[in-house]
């Protein structure tokens, strides 16, 4: 008797439906530069992109979204490949290595000698759906210091770059057009400030 019940609840389970698999996570990257970068004749100097920062609030994978003021909260199902420092240092490294100034562009470990140092900090990277239309909003802060790590400038980037749809991947998009910008406008200063 005990068998046939459990033949009988084994048949029952395999008639239930399964659930339905869970949508997978996406992860995108922001890896774009700019085509048009500032160019310079090479010098002697040697810069080193420091390792960024950012606000604890975007020192995440997670991809920030608003809809209202002061207000931030992270898509489900779509998040960075990397945190934005991971995704900035790079692109930063890139980027001034293609202006043709340096003779060198390091980034830690790297423990030698160097004129420059340039250290950058993510304020902001947020896709605000509160205004209309919606944009990638991103906000860098960079400071440039010489070898004895005195500050010689510093300036706060921004750029707002419409949503051409409102959704991750329009984000996603947005933040590359938004990146390139800021990298152009990042390298120009940096030009300005190293003779």
């Amino acid at each position: 008797m005990q068998l046939l019940a459990a033949a009988l609840l084994a048949g029952c389970s395999l008639s239930l439906p399964l659930p339905a698999p869970e949508p997978a996570m996406t992860a995108a990257l922001i890896d774009r530069l700019p085509a048009n970068l500032p160019q310079a004749p090479r010098g002697a100097a040697t810069l080193l992109v420091l390792s960024p920062q950012a606000r604890p609030v975007y020192d995440t994978a997670r991809m920030a979204y608003s809809l209202r003021p002061h207000h931030i909260a992270y898509y489900s199902r779509n998040e960075w490949a990397e945190t934005p420092p991971q995704m900035l240092q790079p692109l930063l490294v890139r980027a001034l290595e293609s202006t043709g100034r340096f003779q060198a562009v390091l980034a830690p470990p790297h423990s030698g000698p160097y004129t420059h140092s340039l250290h950058a900090e993510v304020l902001e990277l947020l896709q605000d759906f509160d205004r209309q239309p919606p944009v990638l909003r991103l906000v860098l802060h960079v400071q440039l210091a010489d070898a004895a790590q005195r500050t010689i400038a510093s300036r706060e980037f921004v750029a707002q770059q419409p949503l051409v749809e409102s959704s991750p991947d329009g984000g996603v998009r947005a933040a590359n057009e938004a990146m390139a910008q800021v990298l152009r406008e990042v390298a120009s200063f940096v030009l300005e400030q190293v003779r």
